[in-house]
């Protein structure tokens, strides 16, 4: 069951940067965010726009979140650390972990987006 709510939480942080980050949405929601973001702060604007800064700041979050909300762990490290009072170390790793898998399933999409021949009717 443990790694079924893993494989699930990984696709759904990959899901939720591509999302956020490069999809305009229904009544272009997603791109109105982003420039809202920018009018804010350029710093704000780049959490956004960077497949890397989104999803770990998505991490950090939600591993807050499940370890004082939620019954049951369904990050990596809360379900490691659960029992433990180490909800600040689960929240460092899930930050680092969820960055990093979302970042390397994008570099593997994109390398397959760009090495993908385009065949053209005759």
């Amino acid at each position: 069951m443990n790694w079924f709510i893993l494989f699930c939480y990984i696709w759904f942080a990959y899901g939720m940067t591509v999302i956020f980050t490069q999809s305009i949405g229904p009544f272009y929601i997603f791109f109105r965010l982003r420039l809202w973001a920018e009018r804010v702060s350029d710093n704000f604007g780049m959490l956004f726009k960077c497949p890397l800064c989104f999803p770990t700041n998505v991490g950090w979050v939600f591993s807050l979140l499940n370890w004082f909300l939620l019954p049951i762990p369904i990050t990596p490290f809360n379900m490691i650390l659960n029992g433990t009072d180490l909800w600040w170390l689960a929240m460092i790793m899930d930050a680092c972990l969820t960055g990093g898998i979302c970042h390397l399933l994008w570099n593997i999409d994109d390398y397959i987006d760009k090495n993908t021949p385009i065949f053209e009717d005759e």
